[in-house]
C-alpha cells in the first residue's frame, strides 16, 4: 500500500471513532436551536411592506390631472399566459382618458392570474402595474374578479417607498370586512 492510502484510511477511522461528521452536523443544528428566532407578529403588530420590484394586485394609473392613462389597447389581455384579464374598448369625448378611447371593460381574475408582470411589461403607457398588495385572500371567486373601477384606486404604498420592511399594523373595517394596513410612519428592518 502506498502512503497516502493509509493517511487517508487512518483519517476515515479516527473520524469513525470519534464521530467527528455527528459532531459536525450536531453543532450545525445546535447553532440553529440557540440562535434567535424570527416571527412575525402579523396581523396584530406590524405587516411586512414589500420591495418596489414585487408584483402584487394590478393598478391601473392616472396621470397628474387625474386622466386614465390606459387607451385600450388589448396588449394586456393579448399577451396574458392564462387569459384572465379582459379589456373591451369604447370610444369616449368626456375627457376621461388621455385619448378618445378607455377601457369600458378592465378586469382581471386574481385566481387565474400567475403575477407573471407580462401585461405590465406589454403596456405602452405603463397603465396597468402590478402594485404591492399581496393579500388576495376571498370567500368566493367573484370577489377574485376585480373591475375598472377598483383598480383605479391609488395604490396603498407610494413608489418613492423603498419597502423591504415591517410596519405597524392597523385593523380597518370596510363594509363588513375587515383588512390590515400598514402605518407606513412608522417602519424599522428587521433586526437579525
Amino acid at each position: 500500500m502506498k502512503k497516502e492510502d493509509i493517511t487517508k484510511k487512518t483519517v476515515e477511522l479516527i473520524r469513525k471513532i470519534f464521530f467527528l461528521d455527528f459532531i459536525k452536523g450536531l453543532r450545525v443544528t445546535l447553532s440553529y436551536s440557540l440562535s434567535r428566532s424570527v416571527t412575525e407578529r402579523y396581523p396584530d403588530e406590524e405587516k411586512w411592506v414589500p420591495y418596489r420590484r414585487f408584483r402584487g394586485v394590478h393598478r391601473l394609473w392616472r396621470d397628474e390631472q387625474g386622466r386614465e392613462l390606459c387607451v385600450a389597447c388589448e396588449l394586456c389581455s393579448g399577451i396574458c399566459p392564462t387569459d384572465c384579464i379582459t379589456v373591451i374598448p369604447m370610444e369616449d369625448d368626456t375627457g376621461r382618458g388621455i385619448t378618445d378611447r378607455v377601457p369600458r371593460v378592465w378586469d382581471v381574475d386574481l385566481s387565474r392570474c400567475l403575477f407573471c408582470g407580462y401585461c405590465e411589461d406589454a403596456c405602452p403607457t405603463r397603465a396597468v402595474r402590478l402594485g404591492r398588495e399581496y393579500e388576495v385572500a376571498s370567500e368566493d371567486l367573484q370577489s377574485a374578479i376585480l373591475h375598472v373601477d377598483e383598480l383605479l384606486v391609488p395604490q396603498p404604498v407610494p413608489e418613492s417607498l423603498e419597502g423591504g420592511v415591517l410596519a405597524k399594523s392597523r385593523f380597518i373595517r370596510d363594509n363588513g370586512a375587515i383588512r390590515v394596513a400598514a402605518d407606513l410612519n412608522r417602519t424599522w428592518k428587521r433586526k437579525l
